[in-house]
């Protein structure tokens, strides 16, 4: 006899850089906002079987600060939008291995979250003394998939 397990997990999906250049009111930094879509899902033994809610973030792709956007709104606005210019933003972690504690209780928080964009060459750092689960919670609610750990 079996057991079956049921629930909700939510995806998440990088959209793209859409729209003109704004000020972020949180860092200040001008960039193209973020598309970010999450997709609540249905699951039954870790399988998904329908979607039960989808929400738009337009997001800072620099701080992360976000407002939530309605669906046709941000489709609108996605579709609707010529890319002029293309907006190339890398995003890493550095692990600083010198700062590493040692001991079996100790917490390794010797991880930073950084930014570059490719164009101007410009690296800004998000975050530092972060663990290696607070790293992966903020590719996560990025939408990232392809995220390096650099290791110094």
């Amino acid at each position: 006899m079996g057991m079956i397990i049921y629930g909700t997990k939510t995806l998440t999906k990088f959209k793209g850089y859409f729209g003109d250049k704004e000020e972020c009111p949180c860092c200040h930094k001008t960039y193209k906002k973020a598309y970010v879509k999450y997709t609540t899902w249905f699951h039954l033994d870790e399988i998904p079987l329908f979607p039960v809610k989808s929400t738009y973030y337009k997001m800072c792709p620099i701080c992360g600060d976000s407002i939530e956007v309605n669906g046709k709104q941000a489709k609108s606005e996605m579709i609707s939008i010529e890319e002029a210019e293309t907006q190339q933003l890398e995003t890493y972690a550095k692990h600083i291995l010198a700062n590493k504690p040692k001991g079996i209780m100790s917490v390794d928080t010797s991880y930073e979250f950084w930014v570059k964009d490719m164009v101007t060459n410009e690296e800004i750092c998000i975050a530092t003394n972060l663990d290696k689960d607070t790293v992966k919670r903020m590719k996560k609610e990025r939408g990232l998939k392809n995220f390096k750990i650099i290791n110094i």
